[in-house]
């Protein structure tokens, strides 16, 4: 990137994590996450099946754990780069879909869009690193993470008042991605040099070397376990509030609005996440997914117990990734590879989790989604420090 993109002068740290704040809401929130909600009006314009959409949401898992791979490799060297690639390929890949004449231009817009969101987590760990104070990182991680859930609420919103106008929403949503990134770019206060790495740490991460994992191992599991069960929510829990439940379209993209609140809310909880031990955090926040989970699939005739745990979902799920960048952070010789590392878990336990799901689905709403919190909860457990690591870990 120009250096010209970037301010002469020094912002304030939370100045440039608003920024960061926008491009992880675009990216995941509205890019990646959006294509669920947009869902019925794209299956009304092109011919996608269930089975069809089913494959395009496992493409668009599988190229976002591609990119985050690559941002595994570069964000520590060339986090500017990699932030730039975030931007423009949820830009590219919006503009695709609101654009596409037919669906193979669709399919190919979905997957480019989705793929921002693996590059946005492991370049704004390192940019947040590098722009701020070392008493300060943890809680801005934990802010910059909390932006999924702005960027739900407002697919909530874009869905509730542009649903048959589907191509301008997506139009929109390049535009936010293209404008988030250059905010990025243009407050970063750090140099993208080589020479501005600290000592030992000049050549790029590898993810097939051991040193790559090292420490990881309870949060991979961990993440990896997680994702599983919090896919019922994120891929089947419209769906579940409309079918089981007996909600209007209305009613269930708020519960989606409530979902992104809960998720923005995490925000206000960042330093607590960053003072208390993982040890504890980890634990409550899969433990309150998991309730919030099981509650979505027991209770979704009753709207307020839905809009509850859709909230409780949001607010939980937000800040289990956020105690996983946190955990990254504590144990891994490199942060940004470390967190690139375990969201690549996480999103793999989520296709994994989304499969399983919808075989359970064909037995009963309740028991798939009592599984799925059941693995939320094993999470809890599998995952926590031992003795020997708890200073590691806070």
């Amino acid at each position: 990137m120009k250096r010209s993109l970037q301010s002469p002068v020094r912002p304030h740290p939370l100045l440039f994590a608003t920024s960061g704040v926008a491009l992880i809401a675009v990216t995941y929130g509205l890019a990646r996450l959006g294509y669920g909600l947009f869902l019925p009006a794209f299956s009304a314009a092109f011919p996608l099946t269930p089975a069809v959409s089913g494959l395009l949401a496992s493409g668009a898992s599988i190229l976002y754990c591609v990119s985050a791979g690559i941002g595994f490799r570069h964000a520590s060297l060339r986090p500017r780069g990699v932030a730039g690639l975030a931007g423009l390929s949820a830009a590219l890949g919006s503009l695709g879909v609101a654009a596409a004449p037919s669906t193979p231009v669709f399919v190919g817009g979905v997957l480019l869009a989705g793929m921002g969101a693996g590059f946005a987590s492991p370049a704004m760990v390192e940019l947040v690193r590098r722009n701020a104070d070392s008493s300060a990182q943890g809680r801005l991680q934990s802010v910059v993470n909390s932006g999924t859930g702005f960027g739900v609420v407002l697919a909530g919103a874009l869905s509730l008042v542009l649903g048959e106008a589907w191509r301008l929403a997506w139009v929109l949503v390049a535009v936010l991605a293209a404008a988030s990134m250059l905010a990025v770019l243009r407050l970063d206060r750090s140099s993208d040099r080589p020479s501005a790495r600290p000592a030992g740490r000049w050549a790029a991460p590898s993810l097939v070397t051991r040193s790559s994992v090292h420490g990881l191992a309870r949060p991979l599991c961990g993440a990896l376990v997680f994702g599983s069960g919090s896919a019922a929510v994120w891929v089947y829990g419209r769906a579940t509030l409309e079918q089981a439940g007996g909600m209007g379209v209305s009613l269930s993209a708020g519960a989606w609005i409530a979902l992104g609140l809960g998720g923005a809310g995490a925000a206000a909880v960042s330093r607590r996440l960053a003072e208390h031990s993982i040890r504890v955090t980890w634990p409550l926040s899969t433990l309150v997914t998991a309730a919030a989970t099981a509650l979505v699939g027991t209770a979704p005739g009753s709207l307020l117990l839905a809009y509850a745990a859709a909230f409780s979902f949001g607010l939980a799920y937000t800040a289990a990734t956020s105690v996983l960048i946190l955990w990254a952070s504590a144990v891994a010789a490199d942060s940004a590879a470390g967190t690139s590392v375990l969201f690549i878990a996480l999103v793999l336990g989520q296709a994994a989790g989304a499969s399983l799901t919808g075989l359970l689905l064909q037995e009963g709403t309740a028991a798939a989604f009592l599984v799925a919190a059941l693995a939320c909860a094993t999470s809890a457990v599998v995952a926590v420090p031992t003795t020997a690591g708890v200073a590691r870990v806070r």
